[in-house]
C-alpha cells in the first residue's frame, strides 16, 4: 500500500483555436495508505484526467504525484506499482479468463507454479474459479469485470485504479458489485482511487469522497460529512438525491426570513453574529426532501404548498410542490402510503438542526444545523 500525494496538480489542454481548457486546476491532496477514495464529479469535471495522472497514462501540465513521498510524476505506468481497471472491460477475447489473469503477471519475475496459484486465489476471491477456462464472450457482464478485477489485483499493486467500472452493468449487476467491491477492500485493503459519476457509488463504497468541479476539488471528507456537512452549494446540491431545496434569505430581527416561508426561522444570537462576520450580503438557506416533515399544524409550518406532481418509488414518495403564493416548486419525501392527488394541500416543519446556510455570493457554507433561542425559563 502506499500514501498518494498530489501537490498543485494541473492539467491544461491546448484548444485548435488556440486557446486553453483546463481540465484539472492546481489540486493538492493526499490520500492515505488503505484508504478507498471515491472522484465524483458532474461529466467534464476532470475527474478521468485527474486519475489517467496517477497512472502515468496522462503528463501534468504542472504539479507533482508522490507515492510514499517518492516523486512518480516522471516515472512511467508499469513502473509505479498500480493496477487498472477500465470502465471498458479490456479482456482479450480469444484468450480464456485464465489466461487473462496470468497477463497481469506478465512482467513480473513469478515462477510458474505461484502463477497458477495465485491465478486460482484471485479467481476464487472474486467468485469466476468456475470460469478459467472460459472466453471472455461466454461470460455475462458481471463476470467479465470480476475477470479484470482479478487481472488488476493479482499484481498485488501498491495503488489500485477504477475509471467508472460499473457504468456498463445493469442495476441489479451494479448493486452486486458494489459489495463485492467493498468485501475486496476489506479483504485486500490496497490504496484505491475509484472514479465514478454515480453519487450511489461514492457514498456506499468510500472511506473518504472527492467532489470536483471544473478541474478543482470542491471537498474531501467521509460520505456522511459530504451529505451532512457540506462545504458549499455544489457539494449540497450535487450530492443527494432528490436534490437539496435551496431558498434566498436574509438576516432580519434575529431571524431568517426567506418569502417562500410561512414564517420566520429563529437564530440564536452566536449564530446571528457568524453570520454577519462570514456573509455581507444575502443567504441561501438549505433543506433536503428527507428532512422536511408533514405537520397538521399551521402554526408549525415554515412550508405550504399544492402537489403538482408526484413520484411513487416503493420506499418513499416524491411530491413536487409548488409553493403558497409563489412559482416557486420544492421536493418533499414522504412515507409510501402517501398517495396524493394533484392540487392537494400539505404544509411541512424541519428540525433546525437538519438546515444548512449559505453565502449566497460566495456559495460556501456558514453552518450546517441552526442553533435556536432557549425558551424562557
Amino acid at each position: 500500500m502506499a500514501r498518494v500525494e498530489c501537490v498543485d496538480l494541473q492539467r491544461v489542454f491546448s484548444l485548435r483555436d488556440g486557446g486553453e481548457e483546463v481540465a484539472v486546476d492546481s489540486i493538492s491532496v493526499t490520500i492515505e495508505e488503505g484508504e478507498f477514495t471515491t472522484v465524483v464529479g458532474p461529466s467534464g469535471c476532470g475527474k478521468t484526467t485527474f486519475l489517467r495522472m496517477i497512472a502515468g497514462l496522462e503528463t501534468p501540465t504542472s504539479g507533482e504525484i508522490r507515492f510514499d513521498g517518492e516523486p512518480v510524476t516522471d516515472i512511467s505506468p508499469q513502473s509505479r506499482e498500480l493496477s487498472m481497471v477500465f470502465q471498458s472491460i479490456a479482456l482479450f477475447p480469444f484468450r480464456t479468463v485464465r489466461s487473462n489473469i496470468e497477463y497481469g503477471l506478465k512482467y513480473a519475475d513469478v515462477p510458474t507454479e505461484e502463477v497458477k496459484e495465485r491465478v486460482e486465489e484471485m479467481a476464487s476471491m472474486v467468485g469466476i474459479e468456475e470460469l478459467l477456462d472460459k472466453k471472455p464472450p461466454q461470460l455475462s457482464g458481471g463476470q467479465q469485470q470480476r475477470a479484470a478485477l482479478a487481472r488488476a489485483l493479482i499484481r498485488d499493486p501498491e495503488v489500485f485504479l477504477l475509471d467508472e467500472p460499473l457504468s456498463d452493468l445493469d442495476a441489479k449487476l451494479k448493486t452486486e458489485m458494489r459489495t463485492e467491491l467493498k468485501e475486496l477492500h476489506q479483504q485486500f485493503p490496497k490504496t484505491t482511487i475509484y472514479v465514478t459519476h454515480d453519487q450511489q457509488e461514492a457514498m456506499t463504497l468510500s472511506d473518504s469522497v472527492i467532489v470536483l468541479n471544473d478541474g478543482r476539488i470542491m471537498q474531501k471528507a467521509p460520505p456522511e460529512k459530504v451529505y451532512s456537512a457540506p462545504e458549499n452549494t455544489f457539494v449540497a446540491q450535487f450530492i443527494g438525491s432528490p436534490t437539496i431545496n435551496m431558498f434566498e434569505a436574509t438576516l432580519e430581527s434575529g431571524a431568517l426570513v426567506a418569502d417562500v416561508l410561512q414564517r420566520a426561522v429563529p437564530i440564536a444570537e452566536e449564530l446571528q453574529a457568524r453570520i454577519r462576520e462570514k456573509a455581507d450580503g444575502g443567504l441561501q438557506l438549505g433543506v433536503r426532501p428527507n428532512d422536511l416533515t408533514r405537520t397538521e399544524d399551521g402554526a408549525e409550518a415554515f412550508l405550504e404548498g399544492s402537489v403538482k406532481v408526484f413520484e411513487q418509488m416503493g420506499d418513499e414518495t416524491i411530491l413536487h410542490l409548488i409553493l403558497e403564493g409563489t412559482d416557486r416548486e420544492i421536493r418533499v419525501s414522504v412515507p409510501p402510503s402517501v398517495i396524493p392527488e394533484q392540487g392537494d394541500q400539505f404544509q411541512f416543519t424541519f428540525d433546525h438542526g437538519d438546515a444548512h446556510l449559505f453565502d449566497r455570493e460566495t456559495g460556501e457554507a456558514i453552518t450546517n444545523g441552526l442553533d435556536i433561542p432557549k425558551p424562557p425559563a
